[in-house]
């Protein structure tokens, strides 16, 4: 049985943008991000350059967070809509 990872929201910013989303974009990021719980390292998850974040791809959204294998923790950084400003 493989351990499962806590997910944390890194502010309540991050909840913000969940809510303000459609109800079915919403449900699919939410079902990603329990994902990460148990693989928070899943296919076509990308490390970011120069940073310890990773992306995870929905659509048009990244939802972006940390790992820490440690105390088996993903964090939730941001969920943004992809653009130009995405990774600022």
């Amino acid at each position: 049985m493989t351990e499962v990872y806590r997910v944390r929201f890194r502010s309540r910013s991050v909840r913000k943008e969940l809510d303000a989303l459609d109800d079915d974009t919403y449900l699919r990021i939410v079902a990603a991000i329990y994902y990460l719980r148990e693989n928070p390292h899943p296919p076509g998850m990308k490390k970011l350059t120069g940073q310890e974040v990773y992306r995870i791809r929905i659509g048009d959204y990244r939802v972006l967070y940390t790992v820490d294998d440690k105390l088996k923790e993903v964090r939730v950084e941001a969920v943004r809509k992809r653009d130009e400003r995405t990774y600022d």
